[in-house]
């Protein structure tokens, strides 16, 4: 590089020496310098006008000669040509793989731009969604996939779980959606077939709907008998006696697994809903401290700080049901003396119920699991607390029902923190009033 531009310099001094030299001579300096610096001009200027000539009309073809420092430019630039064609025909066969194999996948794949409008997608989604080239290009999804749950689910960017719903364009077919955010915003959706799983879910629903249906009576049967055995109890040998009391707290404990199933049920079912109205938070709180006197002890302090006129919108069984799971698994997991409090508060973004108790604490790698039906920490702690294992589950479905979402804080030895946040529209609040009272008080 520095051997051309010192070899193009010299060049041109030679020539203005030269140049010097003959308008000396012949008496005319300025006329032939005048004339050497238009040549020189002209030189570079059709030099410039071969290169762009070549750039814009035959840029595959080999470049102009030329030599010198425009020698070397169009070498560098054919070099540069050649590099990036190579570039692109590399990246143009890696991009047709990704398409090939992309549109082999039995998953559906769909890019869509930050707005939603429809950009790419493959075959399996053409089948999934009905999508049609080129007519849905450039479609907001939403227009495509006409589902209440789906336009929440995209305008509102609740990206952080799967979304299941039924084929727009499929009969009997559920399809699971999962949107990543990537670029600007930009959204790459997977779309998979789950009719098998959703059918067997179902199925299972089914099973426990009907199982724990049909067992109620004979269980209703058996408990009968044993509360008129418990009547004459005290004419039957001890040790018939003892056996009475057991089958008598195991059926009273059977009957509380099976009514909670059949909760569940119909939770997961939505059959048989209550109509939402506006409750008094307050009011929820009373009814269950009547319901939990007989398993709070004297050491136990239950402090309830509540807004007097703190409201929510819902419905009262399935939130008496979430609520009291709450309290009774807070007094029940925490020591005699223990304090459990019991807290409403509101903000303009939502209203937050929350539980707090002095128990043993959790183990945080615990916790994703503590909502699945009968999940235990502790695999012996059921048996001595007389819990079914389904009262977490019961209330994460009655948040679902009310857009609410259930958060939980925990640490081994410093008891746990369940908290329900419920969307503001859900939610009223005015001054708050402080209820502390003590186990056996009403």
């Amino acid at each position: 590089m520095k051997n051309i531009w010192r070899n193009t310099i010299l060049s041109w001094l030679s020539g203005l020496a030269a140049c010097i030299v003959i308008g000396l001579i012949i008496g005319q300096l300025l006329g032939v310098l005048l004339l050497y610096v238009l040549g020189s001009l002209y030189w570079q200027l059709y030099q410039l006008y071969q290169f762009h000539s070549w750039l814009r009309y035959s840029s595959k073809a080999s470049p102009p000669e030329a030599s010198g420092i425009w020698g070397d430019v169009f070498d560098a630039v054919y070099r540069l040509q050649k590099k990036q064609r190579k570039s692109k025909r590399r990246m143009r066969q890696a991009l047709t793989r990704i398409e090939s194999s992309t549109t082999a996948l039995k998953e559906g794949v769909i890019m869509a731009d930050n707005q939603g409008n429809l950009e790419w997608w493959n075959n399996s989604a053409a089948h999934f969604f009905g999508l049609m080239r080129p007519v849905d290009r450039g479609q907001i999804i939403t227009n495509i996939v006409r589902s209440p749950e789906f336009f929440r689910y995209f305008s509102q960017k609740r990206f952080g779980e799967p979304l299941v719903i039924k084929s727009p364009a499929k009969e009997g077919v559920y399809l699971e959606i999962q949107t990543t955010l990537y670029d600007k915003n930009d959204h790459l959706i997977f779309v998979r077939d789950v009719t098998r799983l959703h059918l067997l879910e179902q199925m299972r629903k089914d099973f426990v709907a009907n199982a724990s249906h049909e067992l109620k009576t004979p269980l209703t049967v058996i408990k009968g008998y044993l509360e008129t055995l418990d009547m004459f109890k005290d004419s039957l040998p001890k040790s018939m006696q003892k056996g009475i009391v057991n089958m008598s707290e195991q059926s009273e404990r059977m009957e509380h697994l099976i009514e909670d199933l059949l909760l569940l049920s119909r939770l997961e079912s939505d059959e048989k809903r209550e109509e939402n109205h506006w409750h008094k938070v307050l009011d929820i709180v009373h009814s269950i401290q009547s319901a939990v006197e007989s398993i709070v002890t004297e050491q136990h302090i239950i402090s309830v700080k509540i807004p007097a006129e703190a409201y929510i919108y819902g419905s009262y069984k399935e939130l008496y049901s979430a609520f009291s799971n709450l309290i009774v698994n807070a007094i029940k997991y925490s020591p005699d003396g223990g304090e459990v409090e019991i807290k409403w508060e509101s903000s303009h973004l939502n209203g937050v119920f929350s539980v707090k108790d002095a128990g043993l604490g959790i183990d945080p790698r615990h916790i994703p699991r503590l909502t699945e039906r009968f999940f235990r920490v502790d695999k012996g702690r059921g048996s001595k607390t007389g819990g079914t294992g389904l009262g977490l589950a019961i209330v994460k479905h009655v948040l679902l029902h009310h857009d609410a979402k259930l958060q939980i804080r925990s640490q081994p030895g410093h008891g746990s923190t369940f908290s329900c946040y419920f969307p503001a529209n859900r939610t009223q609040h005015e001054s708050v009033s402080t209820l502390i009272f003590k186990g056996n008080e009403s």
